[in-house]
């Protein structure tokens, strides 16, 4: 195990602390920025758009980002769908019947513009993401830029044979940190909130994340919907900009569900 002066802690850094390229101008500007080498911790109840708030800020960045996506959540249709609409700025029905008719042509170069890989093993074990990394790196000799394990409580293998439900998930953000320092990547994990924050609509303590696993992330962002064409963001925990642990502090976005679409701007009738 090295040790490093503060001068020789420059060559030890590698792409830790950059920024990857962003999406949104507002999330920019609150300070909400996803570096490389840390863990980052989306937060919200079931259906408020966790996974489609990460697939627009990965398919709508200033540039593309080399991902590896663990999609334990949704499988190849629903994943596919939801990128082909963002891309391609169709609606999620048309999207829907694209792919179920294998009739996606037109869509392709957009989709290839992105170089991301999905593995969408339901219930994949530590051993297995490691795995997939290991071969990714053979594959392509660099590690992904961002690593996304959408949901967190889909990884398997984190018990540490405590009696407390939670130390497995603790167990999981010690690993998940320790990737993304090993690997320079950003670890994007997905999570849930607490039952009385399920219903979305209302701003997200800290103290609302499920499990009580803050502790070690260098992020973490919660998000509620309080109306149909918006979704907003709450920096609850941010070691590198400002924050607000009572998530009253939040940037709105604009969203639109039927084209599972996410912008700066609020969505007028007539934006697609």
């Amino acid at each position: 195990m090295p040790i490093y002066s503060l001068p020789q802690s420059i060559r030890a850094r590698g792409d830790a602390g950059e920024p990857l390229p962003p999406a949104y101008k507002a999330l920019e500007t609150a300070g909400i920025r996803f570096l490389r080498g840390q863990l980052v911790l989306v937060c919200a109840g079931g259906g408020t758009g966790k996974s489609a708030f990460v697939l627009n800020n990965l398919l709508r960045a200033r540039s593309p980002i080399p991902s590896l996506y663990f999609s334990c959540d949704s499988d190849a249709f629903v994943q596919l769908s939801r990128s082909i609409a963002v891309v391609g700025e169709v609606s999620m029905s048309e999207a829907e019947s694209a792919v179920r008719s294998n009739d996606i042509a037109e869509f392709i170069p957009s989709l290839r513009k992105h170089p991301v890989m999905f593995s969408y093993e339901a219930t994949p074990s530590i051993d297995d993401v490691e795995r997939l990394l290991r071969s990714y790196y053979e594959l392509y000799h660099h590690y992904p830029h961002q690593i996304i394990l959408d949901n967190i409580t889909n990884i398997k293998g984190t018990s540490d044979g405590s009696d407390n439900p939670s130390a497995g998930l603790e167990v999981l953000m010690d690993w998940s940190s320790d990737m993304a320092r090993k690997t320079n990547a950003n670890v994007t994990g997905l999570h849930h909130v607490t039952g009385p924050n399920n219903d979305g609509n209302a701003p997200i303590p800290m103290s609302g994340v499920k499990g009580q696993i803050t502790r070690v992330p260098a992020m973490v962002i919660t998000l509620f919907r309080p109306s149909p064409d918006t979704i907003c963001a709450s920096a609850v925990k941010n070691r590198n900009d400002k924050s607000d642990p009572s998530g009253q502090t939040y940037v709105e976005l604009g969203w639109n569900g039927d084209y599972m679409a996410i912008a700066d701007h609020v969505f007028s009738t007539t934006t697609y």
